[in-house]
């Protein structure tokens, strides 16, 4: 089933497949099986009264579970790739900030200013919290 496949095979390129998981169930890697249970029961000519109409509604029950499970695991797939991006995204903002606090603590010691005095000085700065962003944990 190439829908179910395809996420997943991105997921696994992007070396984001989760831990421990391993290959999908076959059920999602193979079409869903063609035909229905009815036919066969009728062409047997056994008569199996109510039975007939349970297994039918179980047929179709798995086929509805089936779709289900393809449409979760899509959906879980492209949720792994978007964490993937905003992973990545992270670590970029982070190389970004830890560089300029390196080149403020440059101009710092040319300042003749120690780093103690900046940091204090970014602490005073920081007990206004309406005048910074929140935190990232705060977003969430």
């Amino acid at each position: 089933m190439v829908r179910t496949m395809e996420p997943w095979v991105q997921l696994k390129q992007a070396g984001l497949e989760p831990s421990g998981l391993g290959p999908l169930p076959k059920a999602l890697r193979v079409p869903p099986p063609e035909g229905n249970p009815g036919q066969a029961l009728m062409s047997s000519g056994a008569e199996l009264g109510g039975a007939r109409e349970l297994i039918l509604w179980i047929w179709e029950e798995l086929g509805n579970l089936r779709r289900v499970d393809v449409q979760l695991l899509g959906q879980l797939c492209d949720l792994g790739l978007e964490m993937g991006t905003f992973r990545e995204e992270l670590v970029t903002i982070l190389e970004e900030e830890e560089e300029e606090e390196e080149q403020e603590e440059k101009s710092c010691v040319e300042e003749n200013k120690g780093p103690e005095e900046k940091q204090d000085e970014e602490r005073s700065r920081s007990s206004y919290p309406a005048q910074r962003l929140p935190d990232f944990e705060m977003t969430i």
